[in-house]
């Protein structure tokens, strides 16, 4: 029996499946420790992961194959940059360092690694910086018009709101304890 978190990547990978028609490449932004990129290597030929915590050594936890994954050891953000967290802690808190804040996360932008062919799925788990990631990838997405999960479970809609703007639609959103969670546009 998987357990809870298991689970809820399973659940939610499947959600996304009936609407990804090729499965060449795709974007794991915020991987974490790489258990849904373990998914997505089951079906996509490669898949580039990116965060700015360095979990790289628990990827084969849950990737039966590393060959297939590429990781990039950095944030995602609007422009690059240098922003701030709190040791340990899984999201970026400032633009300064202030307080316990004051653990340096480099920033690039998605569109800077030039990975403009073939991407048709992107997932972000970025706790509420998915707007910032979207506008740094900009040409991306535009050029690959990919399926993308998005979390929004802070109240935020503006990632929603900017990829509606250019022309997706939430197709679907996964419920996390009865709450709306990830949400999946298409274009």
């Amino acid at each position: 029996m998987p357990d809870f978190r298991q689970q809820q990547t399973d659940n939610t990978y499947e959600l996304c499946q009936k609407y990804i028609k090729k499965f060449k490449y795709a974007i794991d932004i915020g991987c974490d420790v790489f258990q849904f990129a373990g998914k997505l290597a089951n079906d996509f030929e490669h898949i580039h992961c990116f965060d700015f915590r360095n979990k790289e050594k628990q990827m084969n936890s849950f990737v039966s194959n590393p060959d297939k994954i590429t990781f990039y050891h950095t944030g995602l953000g609007e422009i690059k940059d240098t922003r701030y967290t709190k040791p340990g802690v899984g999201r970026i808190k400032s633009d300064v360092p202030h307080g316990n804040s004051t653990t340096k996360v480099p920033i690039n932008t998605l569109d800077s690694f030039g990975l403009f062919e073939g991407i048709d799925f992107i997932k972000m788990d970025v706790e509420g910086y998915e707007p910032k990631v979207i506008l740094g990838g900009m040409q991306t997405i535009e050029k690959n018009n990919p399926v993308i999960l998005c979390e929004i479970n802070r109240g935020d809609f503006t990632a929603k709101d900017l990829l509606e703007n250019i022309g997706y639609k939430c197709v679907d959103i996964y419920y996390k304890l009865g709450q709306p969670h990830d949400y999946l546009f298409v274009r």
